[in-house]
């Protein structure tokens, strides 16, 4: 039977199985099968340099921006660099322009952009529902302050999923005390108020978003947010994820990350750490009393949470139970431990060192279960990799 003349049904069909490369081949074959296959061709767009984003720009036609949902740009500058950095903000306004039904962007940047060009349009995409936007380069010579990240998912007005990765503080907001060697931005003062959060730009004012259900940070410093208070009515956030920072101070990043969690706000379900915060008195959960300490000058409560989840490239075995202790009282459900690079390794000297690991965390779990009485905790489970896995049902 001829291709073309197969139902429309059946090419689609056909091209639902097809890997990309082989879609766009198939899409050359005849003008039918063009049109027909152009919007599962452009329904995923990545973008791997300032020059594709240039060469996209110029000479995609407008029309194709309607078919895509997922857009992925990179910034980082190709063998033969032709773009300014305005010119870079000006050529993804003009492509994020056409996007009528985007649903996921994802940004990863070689050097800032222009707010004032690309936040107008960013209020556009009232369909965008998750937001990436990262550093590509060094934070010290090409930073991304977080007062441009902030800003422009501020701007989106349906937002629900939120990554920040190597996003830069700004020395707007924060105090002069910062050690050494910690990068900030410095001239980012420019970037104009936005109508929901005013100046305040931070990456704390985040949790001011209404539709926001979910963040995640990674490798930002948080140290500055130690003393952090949110004003105001918070976002409805069900998970949040910190992964620390090169730049930590211990004790000073995990005072920051339990603020963080207290900060939340009571619909907090999950709670992602790569930071261990054991050694401070615990606190009472939210539940009943949020209200009350909603409207006094007191610390705010650690939330109930269903599911804590441990980082165990980041977290230390000796600084678990000091941060379980902590949180004895948030009627934690599920605890999951993971060390995600020994999970991934398939050497036999990796996988050796992965059992041994997966021992001694073992064992730490073993002697928690049996000191502490959490009636809440329904489950544990501890993830090493193929061989060094386990989990405790309670």
């Amino acid at each position: 039977m001829i291709w073309n003349h197969l139902p429309t049904e059946l090419h689609l069909a056909v091209a639902r199985f097809l890997p990309p490369r082989d879609t766009r081949a198939l899409s050359r074959t005849s003008r039918t099968s063009y049109n027909l296959l152009a919007p599962q061709i452009f329904s995923d767009v990545t973008i791997s340099s300032r020059s594709a984003l240039r060469s996209f720009a110029m000479h995609v036609p407008a029309r194709y921006g309607a078919h895509i949902r997922r857009l992925s740009v990179c910034t980082k500058p190709g063998e033969n660099p032709v773009a300014q950095e305005v010119d870079c903000t000006e050529d993804l306004a003009t492509i994020l322009a056409t996007c009528s039904r985007l649903r996921s962007l994802s940004l990863s940047l070689a050097a800032s952009l222009n707010t004032s060009k690309i936040t107008p349009v960013f209020a556009t995409l009232a369909t965008v529902e998750n937001f990436e936007i990262g550093c590509w380069g060094q934070e010290e010579t090409a930073p991304v302050s977080e007062r441009v990240a902030v800003s422009l998912a501020a701007s989106l007005s349906s937002l629900a999923h939120l990554t920040l990765s190597r996003i830069t503080r700004s020395a707007l907001h924060v105090d002069n005390c910062s050690p050494p060697g910690v990068p900030l931005v410095l001239n980012d003062h420019d970037v104009p108020s936005h109508p929901i959060l005013g100046g305040e730009l931070c990456i704390p004012s985040l949790l001011k978003l209404p539709t926001l259900k979910s963040l995640e940070l990674r490798d930002v410093w948080i140290d500055c947010d130690e003393n952090m208070s949110v004003q105001g009515k918070v976002a409805q956030l069900e998970r949040v994820s910190i992964s620390g920072s090169m730049y930590r101070d211990g004790q000073a990043e995990n005072k920051a990350c339990l603020a963080w969690l207290r900060a939340c706000g009571p619909a907090l379900r999950s709670f992602k750490t790569g930071i261990p915060f054991g050694g401070f008195q615990p606190s009472t959960c939210l539940g009943k009393d949020w209200m009350a300490a909603e409207h006094e000058s007191i610390i705010s409560p650690l939330p109930t949470l269903t599911n804590f989840h441990v980082d165990a490239e980041r977290v230390a075995l000796d600084d678990l139970l000091p941060m379980l202790n902590v949180l004895s009282a948030c009627e934690i459900k599920r605890i999951t431990i993971v060390n995600a690079a020994m999970c991934a390794a398939q050497d036999t000297f990796t996988r050796e060192c992965a059992s041994d690991e997966f021992e001694d965390w073992q064992d730490a779990i073993e002697q928690f279960l049996t000191s502490n009485q959490w009636d809440s905790l329904k489950s544990v489970e501890l993830d090493f990799g193929e061989g060094a896995q386990r989990v405790w049902s309670l």
